[in-house]
């Protein structure tokens, strides 16, 4: 059984022909460290820059964000980074 397909809100077709469409998002999930919301970043040292690399910790797909939850809590060995549901 196929998924059904996404709600179409506006398409606009760009001068180069390319065509873009807005979708309903089936929800908004953002992940949380003890219940705040939090941010997670990383220290990058290269030859040629030093600075921060942020990871990405909201997402319209549940699935998403459940797996990096999965990922976060494996890293830092916790349990305390959850999904909460915004609307």
């Amino acid at each position: 059984m196929a998924r059904p397909g996404p709600t179409i809100l506006h398409t606009a077709e760009v001068d180069d022909g390319t065509i873009w469409d807005i979708l309903q998002a089936p929800g908004n999930y953002i992940i949380t460290y003890q219940g705040q919301v939090c941010g997670v970043r990383h220290h990058v040292h290269t030859l040629t820059s030093h600075g921060f690399r942020y990871q990405k910790l909201s997402y319209n797909n549940l699935g998403n964000a459940r797996a990096q939850v999965r990922r976060l809590n494996t890293k830092f060995n916790c349990l305390d980074f959850d999904v909460k549901e915004i609307s």
